[in-house]
């Protein structure tokens, strides 16, 4: 889902290409069964939604999202693969295009943190689910963001990335609420998990990750936000990219973060 993102849309596709089920939402995975219909907010380029499809074939699982671009994407991904259950359309995960009762599992990875109104959007979830059905959803926690060796311009790209979620509506920090979230929306139980998906501790991971945070923090839509907003100057992230390179060629660079989950069950 690109609405209200601050990252531009080369850098998101690059980010979340490589991203699998056992990975980011191991937690989900435990429930899927052959013959279930499963729903995917925020696709993106498919890459979970197709390594899930042929666990639960001949079920069907649907992705949605707002950039035509990343369904394309999915589409051509799910061709190349001759993966025939699933499918990739557009759509608002604050008004999902589904009828009530059309799904046996839903899911959102990294989504919810940039939108405005998360309960609204679970209780869309809560509403296309069919009676026994379950939500996934796992979003990063910026507040458990650690790294070594330490750089203070490090830091201060985690606060300027966190800031331009904030200031675009979403909340950085909202997922490790998610199981009261879940009942207020209307779930008749949650339970609340962690994961560590993403590690970055060798040589080539590290200077991947670096590269990949520098290219957010320069692209146009987010250093325009920054430097328009007063909270860093053009030369100020010119620091933090430079910070940025050189702790991603140090030989003992590591950095990680969690992503707070919670898997909530209709009655």
């Amino acid at each position: 889902m690109t609405d209200g993102y601050v990252i531009d849309e080369s850098v998101q596709h690059g980010y979340v290409r490589g991203r699998d089920a056992q990975t980011f939402l191991p937690f989900l995975v435990s429930h899927l069964r052959a013959g279930m219909d499963v729903l995917d907010i925020g696709c993106g380029v498919g890459s979970i939604a197709l390594d899930i499809a042929p666990r639960i074939a001949p079920g069907r699982i649907v992705g949605i999202d707002l950039d035509e671009g990343q369904l394309a994407a999915a589409r051509a991904s799910a061709a190349e693969r001759s993966i025939d259950n699933a499918e990739f359309v557009p759509g608002r995960a604050d008004a999902l295009p589904f009828e009530d009762a059309s799904f046996d599992a839903v899911y959102a990875n990294a989504v919810l943190q940039y939108l405005p109104e998360p309960v609204h959007v679970l209780a869309e979830m809560r509403r296309v689910l069919r009676s026994g059905g379950l939500a996934a959803i796992s979003d990063d926690d910026l507040d458990t963001f650690v790294f070594s060796p330490e750089r203070p311009e490090l830091r201060r790209a985690a606060e300027l990335f966190g800031r331009a979620i904030s200031h675009a509506g979403g909340n950085p920090r909202y997922s490790r609420h998610l199981r009261s979230l879940l009942r207020e929306a209307g779930f008749a139980r949650a339970h609340g998990f962690a994961v560590t998906p993403e590690v970055y501790g060798d040589e080539e991971s590290t200077r991947w990750f670096a590269d990949f945070v520098r290219g957010a923090i320069a692209a146009p839509r987010m250093a325009d936000v920054i430097v328009g907003q007063g909270w860093a100057t053009r030369d100020e992230l010119d620091a933090v990219a430079s910070a940025l390179r050189e702790w991603g060629e140090h030989p003992d660079a590591f950095a990680t973060w969690l992503y707070c989950a919670a898997v909530g069950w209709v009655a």
